[in-house]
């Protein structure tokens, strides 16, 4: 049981009092209710539904959009930094419960922004979330992966990961009734008061981020969590996700903030039926994020990632050249969840590679490569605007094909299973991942 489990984290380090294996469970739990209800306002405050309130109030630009999108996420990225250095040399849990209160501000800038129909202080909000956000994924995750015991790191990845996703495909289904009852057409006033819904439940929702315990670190050693730290080239390991994260994000950018605009415009979806669309593609993902772990504990987590990429690659391909809606659907959800569902699997790679004492950093590192999509987004809307969707899907799917490429080299750094905790001495010995494997065949 994870209870057992976390048992072994918890006696590791020394100096501070080091939290008992009911603390690191409660953080588990509580980190992971606190995706699943914030992805549920999130996703009805800040997905589709914003993004088409933006195109309308700005007189149908697609542009206005990408510009919006870049304020939030290059505001991630100038804080990215600075939220990873304070995540090592400060307290995660207060740093978290500092978050709450961030959270609140951005809500009530968001509202203020929305109700008046201002696009300055909208934007004013896009900027506080997007340093709540840099702020709290980087402690949260690092906090998490901390209390997530040596072996079981795919697993409480792929998990969280799913509950977000289904948070994802619930929010759109609650906005269904919503526009159901308020009124079910593209009208700012209707708009306004879904939004507002959105924006509220995600106060309570951080109230799972308070009184945290923080997990020890480790100080290196055979014992540290990042279990795969000695192997030989092990900080390639890092540099090539984070990079491969980037590209594919640059090509995200130019794309995902639009499909609904696409479905909109191109086939005159009412917001109700985009809401029944999302809600489909949200509840996707989390299928196919459990889909992707059970091919990683077969055949490897890098070979099921190169393997989800790839196929994604070939429906986005496949999106811009079809035209009969129920296909362009039916591959739309397809293409979203086989993208979405390497993510975990890639984060429990990374924080495989990386101790406990640099995970900040590279939490702060991965928002930033995230996050790179918001400058992409505006080249992405001036494309829109300029030419058409599809074409714009084209650039997108080299790019994610460059992206897949740089997976190749993990082949060779990466072991292809994870090992258990009760095989940390025996990881510590090893300087190469062909020692691992002949240490996992040798095990089966």
């Amino acid at each position: 049981t994870i209870a057992n489990q976390t048992s072994e984290i918890a006696a590791m380090g020394s100096g501070a009092e080091r939290a008992t294996e009911e603390q690191l469970q409660k953080n588990i739990w509580k980190i992971i209710w606190f995706n699943g209800i914030f992805s549920v306002f999130s996703s009805i405050a800040q997905l589709g539904l914003f993004d088409t309130y933006l195109f309308i109030m700005a007189g149908n630009s697609n542009t206005a959009v990408g510009w919006a999108e870049s304020i939030s996420g290059l505001s991630q990225i100038v804080l990215a930094g600075p939220a990873g250095i304070l995540t090592d040399t400060c307290s995660r849990s207060k740093i978290l419960n500092w978050c709450v209160l961030l959270a609140v501000l951005a809500v009530g800038t968001s509202i203020a922004g929305v109700g008046l129909d201002n696009f300055p202080i909208i934007y004013a909000s896009l900027f506080v979330f997007g340093a709540y956000s840099a702020i709290q994924n980087t402690a949260s995750f690092a906090l998490y992966s901390d209390s997530i015991p040596q072996g079981s790191r795919a697993k409480w990845l792929s998990r969280v990961s799913i509950v977000n996703q289904i948070g994802y495909g619930a929010g759109p289904f609650l906005s269904l009734f919503l526009f159901a009852y308020f009124g079910n057409e593209w009208k700012l006033s209707v708009l306004h008061v879904v939004l507002i819904i959105g924006f509220l439940g995600m106060v309570p929702a951080n109230m799972f981020l308070v009184n945290l315990k923080d997990a020890q670190h480790e100080d290196g050693g055979a014992e540290a969590s990042g279990a795969y730290c000695n192997l030989r080239y092990a900080r390639v390991v890092p540099w090539l996700i984070c990079t491969l994260d980037v590209v594919s994000a640059v090509g995200a950018g130019m794309t995902v903030k639009f499909f609904p605009l696409f479905f909109k415009e191109d086939y005159g979806l009412n917001p109700g039926q985009i809401q029944l669309l999302f809600a489909i593609y949200g509840l996707s993902f989390g299928f196919f994020t459990w889909l992707c772990e059970k091919a990683a504990g077969k055949i490897g987590r890098v070979q099921a990632g190169l393997l989800f990429a790839l196929s994604g690659v070939m429906c986005l391909f496949l999106l811009a050249y079809l035209r009969w809606l129920p296909s362009v659907l039916v591959v739309f959800v397809i293409r979203g969840a086989l993208a979405n569902a390497i993510y975990p699997i890639d984060r429990s790679i990374l924080m495989d590679f990386v101790p406990s004492s640099e995970r900040g950093r590279w939490n702060a590192a991965e928002s930033i490569s995230s996050m790179s999509w918001s400058g992409s987004a505006v080249i992405g809307g001036y494309l829109m605007d300029a030419y058409d969707y599809r074409q714009t899907f084209v650039i997108t799917a080299f790019i994610y094909l460059v992206s897949a490429s740089l997976r190749i080299p993990l082949f060779f750094l990466v072991p292809r299973y994870e090992l258990p905790a009760s095989q940390q001495p025996l990881i510590s010995r090893l300087v190469s991942s062909e020692e691992v494997q002949t240490a996992e065949i040798g095990r089966a």
